[in-house]
């Protein structure tokens, strides 16, 4: 790793680290030294840009649900009927296309129950996708309380991708997500 980057471009990569020591060897193990070993520079360095595991969890979580409202946005901004749109966010919420990743959101889901500066991320984080969720479905004419539901399918799609991938697949997410809704939608 360079000695010299631009800022931004360094948090980005040291995120992107954890990410991947999250995914492969789970959060716990994510300590500021071994975040350093898997970019191959010194903890000293990392510690230019955050101070401490719990700063660089911060940011992490914050640039998940950044990553994840820029995905939701571009697929809502996409042609397709109301119905398809909907379908596509809540895929991408749930992180249909990336197991990798969504062991990276489990990690932190489980971390914030015992952290209250994440669990506070992590509701308003819950709280923004049932307010997409109930402005989707009012805009369609359904019954926006539906968005709790919605939220909680999204949820344990994700942590099933996580967990069992190879049951949980990227199809049979996709298709549990689509059959909800045409339920939802049949029903009007």
């Amino acid at each position: 790793m360079p000695k010299h980057a631009d800022p931004v471009e360094r948090r980005q990569q040291v995120v992107a680290a954890l990410y991947r020591v999250v995914d492969a060897e789970g959060l716990d193990a994510a300590s500021l030294p071994r975040i350093a070993r898997e970019l191959n520079a010194t903890t000293g360095l990392l510690q230019k840009y955050f101070r401490s595991k719990d700063e660089l969890l911060l940011f992490a979580q914050d640039q998940l649900v950044e990553e994840l409202t820029a995905k939701v946005q571009a697929v809502l901004d996409q042609e397709g009927s109301l119905q398809q749109r909907l379908h596509g966010a809540l895929c991408a919420i749930a992180l249909v296309d990336d197991a990798a990743r969504a062991r990276v959101w489990l990690a932190f889901a489980a971390r914030a129950a015992a952290n209250p500066v994440l669990l506070q991320r992590h509701v308003e984080g819950a709280r923004q996708i049932r307010d997409l969720c109930r402005h989707v479905l009012e805009g369609a004419g359904l019954d926006g309380g539906e968005a709790v539901g919605l939220a909680a399918l999204v949820d344990g799609v994700t942590a099933q991708r996580a967990l069992e991938p190879e049951v949980m697949t990227e199809e049979v997410a996709a298709r549990v997500i689509a059959r909800h809704l045409e339920r939802l939608w049949g029903s009007t």
